[in-house]
């Protein structure tokens, strides 16, 4: 196997393209035809290829080709370089087009289905050539992509003391309980969320600050939380709630932007029921500029709306 330098600059991007598409064909000749490139041109390049890596990549058969295990993992390998290829292709020319910055953001399920389209707009109309890349994930999770340097910036619950994050209030989130219409508490505009736990719940896949409180709260009343689902979303949670699997607990801006009509919401009377959403960074002074710039338009007075449930 020849160096990494010498290896790299004999690999050729548009012969690892050719080859995934022999091992998707599995013939050399409809890959040259698919390829628009002569097959006699084709199984040269092939050769050529071998020749750099000193194993067979291909081994022949009565109805055409198919990889060796060699063949299977540079498959595999020459599959991510092309994405990341075409990944520098659409970023190049998102940035010759006009986009001028980028901010990589990790937030929680509740920021996302709240808040966040909102305030993204916003900042996209004054903002067009600043790229937002989003991921949705758990809180906790949130912070470790931000720790990780996965994210320049964050949104999500309280995160874990000691961790090395600066904090900025972002929202202040009113947590309800949902349950399909006609429920046992449906006559109720306000419940503590121990009387809940005589339901059956559909709870949040992955750790949450929510899903925290909850389990404490059974715990103290040393009571089962009869978790009978979980899911990844919480317009999930609303169907799973709708079709009579449990009862739930989510964010009252996320109850409404939902736009349920056959559920009921009622405000826990909990005191954790009431927290903050915050937004997090490693250091908010060292942000690159188009970071500090979508922080500003976040917390901007005219960008925090009303979500009290009507």
């Amino acid at each position: 196997m020849p160096s990494p330098r010498h290896f790299l600059r004999q690999l050729d991007l548009g012969t690892l393209e050719l080859f995934v598409l022999i091992c998707e064909t599995g013939s050399i000749a409809r890959a040259a035809e698919r390829g628009q490139i002569a097959a006699s041109a084709l199984s040269r390049r092939v050769a050529e290829l071998e020749a750099v890596i000193g194993h067979p990549l291909l081994a022949r058969h009565a109805r055409g080709v198919r990889p060796t295990f060699l063949g299977d993992q540079l498959r595999q390998h020459a599959l991510t370089i092309l994405l990341n290829v075409e990944q520098l292709r659409s970023d190049l020319s998102e940035f010759a087009g006009g986009v001028r910055g980028r901010v990589r953001l990790s937030a929680s399920a509740s920021a996302v289905e709240q808040f966040l389209p909102g305030d993204m707009a916003r900042f996209a109309r004054t903002h067009p050539d600043i790229r937002i890349d989003l991921r949705q994930r758990s809180s906790r999770s949130v912070a470790q992509d931000v720790i990780e340097g996965e994210a320049d910036l964050g949104i999500c619950g309280a995160c874990e003391p000691g961790l090395p994050l600066s904090a900025r209030p972002y929202r202040t989130e009113r947590l309800v309980l949902v349950m399909p219409q006609g429920h046992a508490l449906g006559v109720r505009s306000h419940v503590a969320y121990a009387e809940s736990l005589d339901f059956e719940q559909v709870g949040m896949r992955g750790s949450s600050t929510v899903q925290i409180h909850l389990n404490r709260v059974a715990r103290e009343a040393r009571r089962a939380l009869r978790q009978r689902v979980e899911v990844d979303s919480l317009s999930a949670m609303c169907r799973m709630i709708e079709c009579g699997m449990g009862i739930g607990v989510m964010a009252e801006g996320a109850f409404q932007a939902l736009g349920e009509r056959h559920l009921h919401a009622a405000e826990l009377t909990d005191a954790w029921a009431v927290s903050a959403l915050n937004l997090y960074a490693v250091d908010f002074a060292a942000l690159s500029g188009p970071a500090m710039r979508f922080v500003e338009g976040l917390l901007a007075p005219e960008a925090v709306p009303d979500t009290k449930l009507q």
